[in-house]
């Protein structure tokens, strides 16, 4: 098995490699570029766990959401030459191959080989996965760890050795540490792993593993996760221009509200997002995961395949609004999807021949009709799109760039906080997302030499301090010089 698994990952990652130097100007170039930065920041500076330094809010802006792990070891990659966007978006596809082979070990242990292979072919060439493995975000090293949490804690609930015990325990904290809105949900994948070896060895023979597993691993992490939330908010409320990222602030961003989850429109959405890009034809799977839920001889089987369904519906149904607004944060259960699929075809295989070799190969091709249906939806071919190619982003930095010097600071308007100006114009300054507030008590204006606005209906005097005017650069309609008011009176 383990020669396919390494020539299925080996192709997966060939094909992938033109994708590390595209530009981070496509799909969410927000959160591509706001961990890049955050990377180019540490290359630049050195590395700080415990500061964020994303230079949007002010030059010195610490901004921690997750404990920036990914981050660092990316800033690691540029050392050896790599800039920040192809660092992060190497990190991004060692992350995705490491969930591979991790996703291989479980399945195949719980499952069988016919299983892990089906799961390894959709995960690495479905469009959803070949558009998100190489890109410059956190989402798929965080489910690597929570899934080294799975494997290792599987292994020393059952078999009692020690290494498994640090291998799990350590990928449990960093993955609540990495993004703790990902670990809840491959907990419940470690909940049956419990269930399981109970029935198998008994409480009496097991519990004391269980207990040391669930303490210094899922239990410390989420201890780690209150801790490091506690003190991003505390950071983040000392900036007023960063209050509104607090976890409290962010309640109803992160979970929705009720009457979104009262509309059948919502659900539509992110579900369509799954068939388009994750099942094509075997939406028909799903149901199949039904059949088998219910008709499946072994128990132990049943428990395991509702811990997948459970696992690929906790995420959207938890977190509503994340998974309604943005396509990406799919990245968190797509491994669980997949292997729902990949259970049931192996079911139906199983069914219609005793042969191995036939069983392999009914469901490669029904694995393969998959891939080429999501090809053939509207967001499958938006997916292979971003996949194949690489947008233009000489225009988005280019202007500031060539009117400022690399330590210009630039005020930047009606933008929201998107990193994408800042960032390609590799530049550092404040981003007014709507009040100035006090900003200028503190920010020396004088450090400022140029502003650029998003929306020509803001005046942008009104977010500089009194005695500042911005003056419009002849032929660019969106950049501004700052000047003092009495140098204009005298010009």
């Amino acid at each position: 098995m383990w020669a396919g698994v390494g020539l299925l990952v080996t192709l997966g990652t060939v094909i992938r490699l033109q994708q590390l130097s595209h530009s981070l100007f496509e799909a969410y170039a927000f959160r591509q570029t706001q961990t890049a930065f955050v990377v180019r920041e540490y290359a630049d500076s050195g590395i700080d766990i415990f500061r964020t330094p994303l230079p949007v809010f002010g030059p010195n802006a610490d901004v921690p959401m997750e404990m920036p792990l990914f981050q660092a070891i990316a800033a690691l990659l540029t050392h050896v030459g790599l800039s920040s966007s192809v660092a992060s978006r190497t990190l991004g596809l060692l992350s995705f191959q490491a969930t591979a082979v991790l996703l291989v070990v479980l399945v195949g242990r719980w499952h069988g080989r016919t299983t892990a292979i089906a799961a390894l072919v959709l995960f690495e060439f479905l469009p959803f996965g070949l558009q998100w493995g190489a890109s410059s975000m956190i989402d798929f090293f965080s489910v690597a760890l929570a899934l080294a949490m799975v494997v290792g804690l599987d292994r020393w609930f059952d078999g009692g050795r020690a290494p498994w015990l640090v291998f799990g325990s350590l990928g449990a904290v960093l993955a609540f540490l990495a993004k703790a809105t990902t670990a809840p949900s491959w907990g419940i994948l470690l909940l049956v792993s419990s269930i399981v070896v109970i029935q198998r060895h008994g409480w009496r023979a097991t519990w004391k593993r269980q207990v040391l597993g669930y303490a210094i691993g899922p239990g410390l992490g989420f201890a780690g996760a209150l801790w490091w939330t506690r003190y991003a908010d505390e950071v983040k409320s000392s900036n007023e221009l960063t209050r509104f990222l607090t976890s409290s602030s962010l309640m109803q961003w992160n979970f929705g509200t009720l009457d979104q989850r009262r509309e059948v429109a919502f659900y539509g959405r992110i579900m369509n997002r799954v068939t388009e890009e994750m099942l094509g034809v075997g939406l028909v799977m799903v149901v199949i995961a039904g059949v088998v839920l219910v008709w499946s001889r072994s128990e132990t089987d049943r428990i395991r395949l509702a811990a997948w369904i459970l696992t690929a519906l906790s995420g959207p149904l938890v977190f509503f609004n994340l998974y309604f607004v943005h396509d990406y944060y799919l990245i968190a259960v797509y491994p669980a999807i997949v292997v729902v699929a990949a259970i049931s075809v192996t079911w139906v295989a199983q069914r219609l021949t005793d042969s191995a070799v036939r069983q392999y190969a009914i469901v490669g091709i029904v694995a393969v009709a998959m891939v080429i249906s999501t090809t053939r939806t509207d967001l499958g071919r938006q997916s292979l799109a971003n996949f194949r190619t690489s947008a233009d982003s000489s225009g988005l930095g280019a202007p500031i760039r060539a009117i400022t010097q690399p330590d210009d600071l630039v005020v930047i308007i009606g933008c929201d906080w998107s990193p994408v100006f800042l960032y390609f114009a590799e530049r550092r300054g404040v981003m007014f997302r709507d009040e100035v507030g006090s900003f200028w008590e503190t920010g020396e204006i004088d450090d400022y030499t140029h502003l650029f606005s998003c929306n020509p209906d803001l005046g942008p005097d009104d977010y500089l301090p009194d005695g500042y005017t911005a003056v419009r650069i002849d032929g660019n309609p969106n950049l501004f010089s700052i000047e003092p008011d009495a140098a204009r009176a005298d010009a």
